[in-house]
């Protein structure tokens, strides 16, 4: 066990111990604030009309797109669907969760993470998840986060960051509700917290250091693909960026570009020469980045060849960094390799599928054998007596049907 899992583990059971009183510790421990009393946990989300007039129009624009996207979805989403074989109607119907927790991670340049208020509460609403409940570090709430979250039609938020936020989402406090499923990117603490909290709550992903593949060749422009790649790298030290070059020559350009002007960002980039453009496909869907973004005229052949990737941006002048803010989708994407089997935060990520079946008469009669000889197999007994009771109890029915009414009153 290491010493992270050993601190997160501790801070987790004082909040499910002390609540409140465990948060407010822990927050003037992590977040450098002065919080006494529960009060202090909960902002009120209010509007300031002295706000650049630029970021509102931004943000307003971006929260349009992003609903945009996630309502298609929506109703691409068959609600409930149904099927008939041997006797037997079974179907799915989607039912959203009744609440979920937004986490909003600190950032490093600033606290101003709008972009992941924007990406995490909209799925949610859409998918018609009732209690959105969101949290995030003290000092990320600015006017700027207090619009954004006004835009978005939540009335307060709660001034907690770390692993004692995730803690609250899961088991709930005094003053924060306990919610059913807990969202968001985070640092190595938060994603340990998810980690360790799973099955108490559940989670959409554990999130990594943030990456791009990008691929470019001959005809590619090398100071559009340097800007790509250091976009991504800036995120943190541990980002990734990849470039798959396809020639030589583009990438003496990309890497003299970088070198030249922020070399600083050169050990987090990793520069690939592949010119065989199926080898290069097999090399990203086995690295499965979070974002590709395809800065070549062969898009085409990428796109039906490439399987593994959290999203992918391509046409004229494609990056990533629209995916940050303001294309539509979230940008919460899976990274580390776990596109090789998982998603991005979507509507589906707050939906649950509930099996439905129903069965005749003649398909109990029909399947019953079968099922008690499944089950004699296993060794479950009163799994096989049920079905037998089923088939007997069917055939009474029946044979009552066929016959005369009963003169019998039932007693009441």
């Amino acid at each position: 066990m290491t010493n992270i899992t050993k601190k997160v583990a501790k801070i987790i059971e004082d909040v499910k111990n002390f609540g409140d009183q465990a948060v407010i510790k822990y927050a003037s421990l992590y977040d450098d604030v002065s919080i006494t009393k529960s009060e202090d946990l909960v902002e009120k989300v209010h509007i300031n009309k002295k706000l650049d007039k630029h970021f509102v129009s931004a943000i307003d624009l971006a929260i349009k797109n992003v609903k945009k996207f996630h309502n298609e979805e929506y109703k691409k989403i068959k609600k409930l669907w149904t099927t008939k074989y041997n006797g037997i109607i079974t179907g799915q119907k989607f039912v959203p969760l009744e609440s979920a927790g937004i986490y909003i991670p600190g950032g490093k340049y600033g606290y101003n993470y709008i972009s992941t208020l924007v990406m995490t509460v909209i799925p949610a609403q859409v998918a018609g998840v009732k209690n959105v409940v969101v949290v995030t570090p003290p000092r990320n709430v600015t006017n700027y986060f207090l619009y954004t979250a006004y835009k978005l039609g939540i009335k307060e938020v709660y001034k907690i960051g770390g692993v004692q936020a995730i803690a609250a989402l899961a088991f709930g406090t005094q003053t924060v509700p306990k919610v059913e499923m807990v969202v968001g990117p985070g640092n190595i603490w938060v994603t340990e917290a998810k980690r360790q909290l799973v099955g108490v709550v559940g989670i959409d992903l554990l999130a990594g250091p943030s990456e791009v593949v990008v691929v470019g060749d001959e005809e590619s422009n090398s100071e559009e693909i340097a800007y790509e790649l250091l976009a991504q790298a800036e995120h943190d030290k541990n980002a990734k960026s990849y470039f798959i070059g396809l020639s030589k020559n583009v990438i003496y350009k990309v890497k003299k570009f970088i070198t030249t002007y922020a070399l600083e960002f050169l050990p987090q980039i990793k520069i690939i020469y592949q010119p065989n453009i199926d080898k290069a496909c097999e090399l990203i869907n086995n690295i499965a980045p979070e974002h590709l973004t395809l800065l070549t005229k062969k898009h085409q052949i990428f796109l039906k060849k490439v399987n593994n990737a959290g999203a992918i941006f391509y046409g004229d002048h494609p990056s990533a960094v629209f995916g940050d803010y303001i294309a539509g989708p979230s940008h919460v994407l899976p990274t580390g390799q776990t596109a090789k089997f998982s998603s991005g935060l979507s509507v589906v990520s707050f939906l649950k599928k509930i099996s439905i079946v129903k069965l005749s008469q003649k398909a109990v009669k029909s399947l019953s054998p079968h099922a008690i000889t499944l089950a004699k197999v296993e060794g479950m007994h009163w799994h096989s007596e049920r079905l037998k009771k089923l088939v007997i109890t069917g055939e009474t029915n029946a044979k009552d049907s066929k016959g005369k009414p009963s003169n019998k009153r039932n007693k009441c």
